[in-house]
């Protein structure tokens, strides 16, 4: 699983995030604690969840990292995407906190970019 983060790391230093003010050595860390979560709750390539709008269990697999990153208060949101068993795209965003000195993913939203925008509308962003 430590071929995503090396993957990511490299693929992140030759893109740039949306938000152009965030420094290199902070898109590294934060598409880091990205793939880190991802190698965490990963089994087998596979992430399995609750679907909350469907009230069902679906899995999902890492497909796509985008060199998205997005100001979230003090917090940033990482930009993913994954695939489902058909192949079909779904977004995973992932919520980035700095705690004790590391950033850490503290929430993964699948499929449900709206929640994001109108969070961070509430955010006044």
């Amino acid at each position: 699983m430590r071929h995503h983060l090396i993957a990511g790391i490299a693929f992140l230093f030759s893109t740039s995030a949306l938000a152009a003010d965030i420094p290199t050595d902070l898109q590294v860390e934060l598409q880091s604690a990205m793939l880190s979560y991802i190698d965490e709750i990963v089994v087998d390539g596979a992430y399995t969840y609750v679907d909350t709008k469907e009230q069902a269990v679906k899995t999902a697999y890492p497909a796509n990292i985008h060199p998205i990153i997005v100001p979230f208060g003090d917090d940033y949101f990482v930009c993913s995407e994954m695939v489902d068993d058909s192949g079909n795209k779904m977004t995973a965003d992932f919520l980035v906190r700095l705690i004790e000195g590391d950033y850490r993913v503290v929430q993964l939203i699948i499929d449900d970019r709206k929640a994001m925008e109108v969070a961070m509308s509430k955010l006044g962003q």
